[in-house]
């Protein structure tokens, strides 16, 4: 009887062990994949199947099916897409990664060509993802898996990969500013006969040339550009992509070495193409750098006015993508964060499971003490599996929050940047009327100066001495009016570089009303910049007796803008938008009031808007950072408040309070 239920014991517990092992490889090679009718299909032939051939058929299928559906990936990865490249280039991995998916493909060797499909898809997705780590500023976790991909490479022989790894290294220190180390990976590429490979060595030859351009080498790049558009032209295989960033390449090289058609004419093939395809994710090429590589044509053969005509179009330009940008790395942030948390799920589950084994562990020890010592051997080893899991998934855990931090960070910055990109066109705005005033006044005293000339040619008996005294008290009151505006339009810039200027956190005192004032009047103008038949009222009411109070006033700016921009936003449909701005003081605070007449908000909204990632704009024009930074800048940088109160269909009124 006692060998009996030993025997029915010890199956219990293997079975029980065999379960967790099934299940194990079922979350780890399947983790975050969609259940579709086909998925579903295939785990279920893949725990039936009872042959090395045909599980190794069912994985590859398996791996074929993850990110089907979302598009070809790598196109999705060229336009920015991140979040769905991210889901599917992760699944994959988990499957490659799978030991027991690596042993079995070990075991079939090259039969069927099982072995070269399974591990030149492994080779091929470790190089993908470091694509996408690197378009995510993720540049450290991007070189560890470019390294890697290179070395699988390398042990298959795979001279292609190799090459393609490399260039990719390559870019990622140049655009780290590690010339050198950029350089040093180029020369390897070409070590090696890299003429034979075909299409896609444009891409080698730009990122060659973008280098040695770089460094100041210009006929070496100049060389490098011509042989990309030659390859592109050759196998007539991604001709708009090619031959943009090659013709923008050569563009740069001709304008380096003084040779001004050639660097408008294929700047100007360059920007034509890229109007089509609009940007070119994977080397950082976009519309808004064709525009700026025309401005510094133009800038460089000294032609003003048309450098300053493609400055305008390159930062319309810049700032589209960096909304894009903004709205896709959002995207990336949600499904990096959505993984952490199933992650987290996996490990309280692992931990319940391990609390059940020691419970059946502990009731088997007391049922039969024949038996305590397998029991508690078997719990010992589960007990180490679990440590390494937890350990590899405290790993995960710690590497997906890096990449989060990262990210956010790089949200902020491309808020700061946005905001600085709707400040130029309102400069732009105010400061072409004090220079209209210095042309007029400029124009109109050569005309007096050309007056007295001809006065002075008449005999002396015909001169009017008092037309000369006239006019010259006229060219002395023009000059005073040139210096006044001059010194209006040299105030404007020097506000534009204060708000430019990085904040160092130091406070200084500031006059809030003129700060509130420049900064209503940059935002209104930089919305009419950008939207011709925007129109809208605006009023101040500010207490003269006001003190200047110490604050960072670059901080205070980006506060003040953004909320007048979102007052400016709200009274869009309105039959007569009106945004109103006051200051008062009371007791020991400084009350700054922004109110308008606009759309107003739902009390479930108003409880929401200091969230971070919380918008209520349509996908692309908010990132939802703008109220939350400003609450940070008043509350924690300030030691002050900001309040709402709005009425839906009457208008918002945001209130801003900072201490004396």
């Amino acid at each position: 009887m006692k060998t009996l239920s030993l025997t029915l014991l010890l199956v219990i517990i293997c079975s029980l062990g065999f379960a967790q092992k099934i299940v194990s490889f079922k979350y780890d090679s399947l983790q975050t994949q969609s259940r579709n009718a086909t998925n579903d299909s295939l785990e279920k032939q893949l725990r039936n199947a009872n042959n090395d051939t045909t599980k190794a058929k069912i994985i590859l299928e398996i791996i074929d099916n993850v990110g089907r559906g979302r598009g070809n990936l790598l196109e999705n990865l060229n336009n920015g897409h991140y979040a769905p490249v991210y889901d599917a280039y992760s699944n994959k991995l988990d499957v490659y990664e799978n030991p027991e998916n690596q042993l079995l493909f070990n075991r079939l060797d090259k039969k069927g060509n099982y072995y070269d499909r399974f591990w030149g898809g492994y080779n091929n997705e470790l190089f993908n993802y470091g694509m996408l780590m690197g378009v995510t500023a993720n540049t450290e976790e991007q070189l560890q898996y470019y390294k890697k991909a290179y070395q699988m490479a390398k042990e298959r022989n795979r001279l292609w990969q190799q090459t393609s790894i490399l260039s990719n290294i390559a870019f990622s220190f140049q655009h780290n500013n590690r010339l050198d180390s950029a350089q040093f990976y180029i020369d390897r590429i070409f070590a090696n006969p890299v003429d034979k490979f075909g299409v896609y060595l444009f891409y080698i030859f730009y990122q060659a040339g973008d280098i040695r351009l770089e460094a100041g080498n210009y006929e070496q790049a100049k060389s490098l550009f011509s042989k990309g558009i030659e390859n592109v032209l050759k196998n007539n295989f991604d001709l708009e992509i090619g031959l943009s960033i090659n013709y923008l390449g050569l563009s740069k090289a001709y304008q380096h070495l003084n040779r001004r058609d050639s660097s408008y004419y294929y700047g100007i093939k360059s920007l034509n193409l890229l109007k089509q395809i609009r940007e070119v994710q994977l080397v950082k090429v976009d519309l808004a750098s064709a525009y700026e590589n025309m401005y510094q044509h133009f800038q460089q053969f000294a032609q003003r006015d048309s450098a300053f005509k493609y400055l305008q179009f390159a930062n319309k330009e810049r700032a589209f993508f960096t909304k894009k940008t903004i709205s896709n790395l959002a995207e990336f942030q949600q499904v990096l964060l959505d993984r952490q948390l199933k992650l987290k799920d996996l490990q309280r589950e692992e931990v319940e499971k391990q609390g059940k084994v020691r419970m059946y562990s502990l009731l088997i020890a007391l049922f039969v003490f024949l038996v305590f010592g397998a029991v508690l051997l078997y719990s010992y080893h589960q007990k180490r599996k679990a440590n390494v899991l937890l350990a590899s998934q405290k790993e995960q855990i710690e590497s997906t929050l890096e990449k989060l931090k990262s990210t956010q960070a790089q949200l902020i910055q491309s808020e700061k940047l946005a905001s600085l990109g709707e400040l130029t066109a309102g400069i732009a705005h105010e400061i072409q009327n004090p220079l209209n005033f210095v042309n007029n006044f400029s124009e109109v005293s050569v005309e007096l100066v050309q007056e007295i000339k001809e006065e002075r040619q008449k005999p002396k008996e015909n001169q009017d001495e008092s037309l000369v005294d006239e006019i010259f008290n006229d060219i002395s009151q023009n000059l005073k009016k040139i210096t006044l505006h001059g010194k209006r339009a040299s105030s404007i810039v020097k506000g534009m570089l204060e708000h430019a200027r990085t904040s160092r956190g130091e406070k200084e005192l500031t006059d809030i009303n003129a700060l509130a004032d420049e900064y209503l009047r940059l935002a209104y103008h930089g919305l009419r910049a950008k939207d011709s038949s925007f129109n809208a009222d605006f009023k101040t009411d500010f207490d003269e007796k006001l003190p200047k109070i110490k604050v960072i006033p670059q901080d205070i700016g980006r506060v003040l803008l953004n909320l007048f921009n979102n007052a400016f936003y709200a009274t869009k449909g309105a039959k007569k938008s009106l945004v109103e701005v006051k200051t008062d003081i009371l007791g020991n605070e400084i009350f700054i009031t922004i109110k308008d007449n606009g759309i107003g908000m739902s009390e479930e909204t108003k409880a929401k808007i200091f969230q971070p990632f919380f918008t209520t704009k349509p996908t692309g024009q908010g990132t939802g950072l703008g109220l939350s930074l400003a609450y940070d800048i008043i509350t924690k940088g300030h030691g002050g408040t900001i309040e709402v109160d709005s009425v839906e269909g009457e208008g918002t009124e945001f209130i801003v309070k900072l201490p004396i």
